[in-house]
């Protein structure tokens, strides 16, 4: 009877030490969805209890009964570690991470059943490094090098895995490459600096066929064709020649 009853009180003790456990890892405030506001100041985001309007500070989760929308931690105030974001279904939405209330490291978002979806790099709230997008499937989708948040190249790929277009920067020009069965179809061309914007198309052996730019003077707008090296060959006044046009509709079709 004593070893019986020595060993109720063990299992007690134990339990009550489990749950205590419980509790601490699991330490966080609850919060129904409108419980809290966030205020700007001073370019941060401040987040405050929308009763007692007081900055709030510790770990929150969002939801009812029976659905999570939101989970995050805050400092005075300022967003600092975890932030996730729920899909309906319960599956992570997007997590990302803070540093007194800026985006700092990783931030990954989720389709619904749960594979990766996207994965962005941050420091200090400005995206740098690589950005990624994937296909539900897992396969890369686009993928972009950024710095000082702005993209200077990236490339598109299709389910199979096959380049189908390409950005990058060069003397001065944002230059994006459309690519069909590995070859380079056509490079639509916009200056970073004035107005041009012009698109070359290429044959299949990869020498030039067409190098166009539209060009609006007022109220008249002209199709240029241009050479090899950038030179004027031909002009076409879009009112005054709208059948002429029509020759050169075939190179846009599918860009």
């Amino acid at each position: 009877m004593k070893k019986t009853l020595c060993l109720l009180l063990l299992s007690l003790i134990f339990i009550a030490c489990k749950n205590q456990t419980e509790k601490t890892d699991k330490s966080f405030t609850f919060i129904e969805q409108g419980q809290y506001v966030v205020d700007s100041y001073n370019g941060h985001s401040i987040y405050r209890d929308k009763k007692n309007k007081k900055i709030m500070d510790g770990y929150y989760v969002v939801g009812n009964e029976l659905t999570k929308w939101e989970e995050f931690s805050v400092k005075e105030g300022l967003l600092d570690g975890d932030y996730l974001l729920f899909h309906n279904n319960g599956e992570i939405f997007s997590h990302a991470i803070y540093s007194k209330g800026k985006k700092h490291g990783a931030e990954k978002t989720y389709y619904p059943s749960g594979t990766l979806k996207k994965t962005v790099m941050y420091a200090n709230d400005v995206i740098t490094g690589t950005v990624e997008t994937y296909f539900e499937s897992g396969q890369v989708a686009t993928k972009a090098t950024y710095k000082d948040g702005k993209s200077v190249e990236s490339s598109a790929y299709d389910i199979l895995g096959n380049i189908v277009s390409q950005t990058f920067i060069k003397d001065g020009r944002t230059i994006t490459q459309t690519i069909r069965g590995g070859k380079v179809y056509s490079e639509q061309i916009n200056s970073n600096y004035d107005s041009f914007e012009a698109t070359k198309f290429y044959n299949e052996d990869g020498s030039l066929a067409k190098f166009l730019r539209f060009f609006e003077d007022g109220d008249t707008a002209y199709l240029i064709e241009l050479d090899e090296d950038g030179n004027e060959i031909k002009r076409l006044n879009a009112k005054e020649n709208p059948q002429e046009l029509l020759e050169y509709q075939k190179y846009f079709i599918g860009l």
